[in-house]
């Protein structure tokens, strides 16, 4: 059996599939029908694209009652958990498309904390009137349980 993320990935490539499976999921089972509403989208595709879905158990046939001979499709478990990973990439790329637009930083837009880069150019001199007084250095001396450590200037 495939992988869900294999079939994900297969899914992607093909054009037409994600529509494919959201028409289904909106309850348009007729092939034909879909094929009505996708102007550049052809029988042959649609069969094809069913065929595929069919062989990954995202879609089960059912024929209409006698006498007709239509068949329709539904979403399986499979194909509505392959739906959802769609949707959130989707929600991804609507995401790079709003931070594109407003040029913030991802970290920033998503709500987590951005820090400031480091100001690594190289600082204006100054003269010796505009620097602070220096400060002493004083000794210092660390006990850490009977190691003592001193620093002196």
């Amino acid at each position: 059996m495939v992988g869900t993320a294999a079939i994900t990935e297969d899914m992607l490539k093909r054009r037409w599939s994600a529509s494919i499976l959201r028409y289904l999921d909106r309850g348009i089972t007729d092939p034909a029908e879909i094929t009505k509403n996708e102007v550049n989208l052809s029988a042959a595709i649609m069969s094809q694209r069913l065929r595929a879905m069919l062989r990954y158990a995202l879609v089960a046939r059912y024929p209409r009652p006698a006498p007709s001979k239509v068949v329709e499709f539904r979403l399986t478990p499979r194909g509505k958990k392959i739906l959802k990973m769609l949707d959130v990439i989707d929600q991804l790329d609507r995401l790079d498309q709003r931070l594109a637009l407003n040029g913030k930083p991802i970290e920033e837009d998503l709500g987590l904390a951005v820090t400031a880069p480091l100001d690594r150019s190289p600082k204006p001199e100054t003269s010796a009137s505009d620097k602070p007084a220096k400060r002493k250095k004083s000794s210092v001396a660390v006990s850490l349980n009977t190691v003592s450590v001193n620093s002196s200037p």
